[in-house]
């Protein structure tokens, strides 16, 4: 992703969705993989991308991250930036990943 927009943000997150679900068998496996994927992305260890982000995406389930994980926590306007992509990653990836094992638990059935 070289530019930070919700479609962008979205097209990556699919994209790493199906990289997990094709190397996982499990759900509790995939959601490993997510917090790895999500933890790793240049989006969230880069300060200037991680604000690039901030800036140009919808980061709402970042916020429910902060609040959830952070809230009494002190941080800087920098670890702020990451901790929100994180946040916005890893529950956009999580929400992917589901959909996928839930497709294949329909069509299974």
């Amino acid at each position: 992703m070289k530019n930070a927009s919700d479609y962008n943000l979205d097209d990556m997150v699919n994209s790493y969705a199906v990289e997990i679900f094709e190397q996982t068998t499990n759900r509790d496996d995939a959601q490993d993989l997510v917090h790895q994927y999500a933890d790793g992305s240049e989006w969230v260890i880069y300060y200037s991308k991680a604000h690039d982000l901030c800036r140009n995406c919808n980061i709402d389930q970042g916020h429910d991250f902060i609040a959830d994980c952070y809230s009494d926590v002190p941080m800087t306007y920098d670890d702020m930036a990451c901790r929100l992509a994180y946040g916005e990653i890893s529950a956009r990836l999580a929400q992917a990943v589901d959909t996928l094992y839930s497709i294949q638990e329909e069509q299974a059935a």
